[in-house]
C-alpha cells in the first residue's frame, strides 16, 4: 500500500463547530479512509499554513483520491492538499533509473 500525506484547513463554519462542541475528528476520518480501503497512520493538528495533517495508506491512487474527494465534497474544509510519499529505497531506485537515462534529455537552448 502507498502512503499519502494530506494537509488540510477547516472552513470557518467547521472551526466554529469544533470550538462550540470540541471533538476528536480522527474517528470521522478513519471511517472514510477505511471505506476506501485505507488506514490512518497518524493525524495531527498543527500551526501554520494548514490546520492539520493526516498520514494514511491506501491500496491505490484511485482509492486515495476517492476518500479525499468524498471528504472535500463535505464543505468542511477550505483547503486540502494530498502528497504521495515515496519510501527512501524507492527514491534511490528512481535516482539510479534517472542516472541511466539522464543523457537522453537535452535542456532547451536559447
Amino acid at each position: 500500500m502507498s502512503k499519502y500525506m494530506t494537509q488540510f484547513s477547516y472552513s470557518t463554519a467547521s472551526m466554529k463547530g469544533m470550538v462550540d462542541h470540541p471533538q476528536d475528528r480522527r474517528a470521522a476520518a478513519e471511517k472514510i479512509f477505511n471505506a476506501a480501503g485505507g488506514t490512518i497512520e497518524c493525524m495531527y493538528y498543527c500551526f501554520g499554513e494548514y490546520d492539520g495533517i493526516v498520514i494514511g495508506e491506501f491500496p491505490s491512487d484511485v482509492a486515495a483520491a476517492s476518500a479525499i474527494l468524498a471528504i472535500g465534497s463535505s464543505g468542511a474544509f477550505s483547503t486540502i492538499k494530498t502528497t504521495v510519499l515515496i519510501p527512501m529505497e524507492d527514491s534511490v531506485a528512481a535516482m539510479e533509473g534517472a542516472n541511466k537515462i539522464v543523457a537522453e534529455y537535452k535542456a532547451p537552448s536559447s
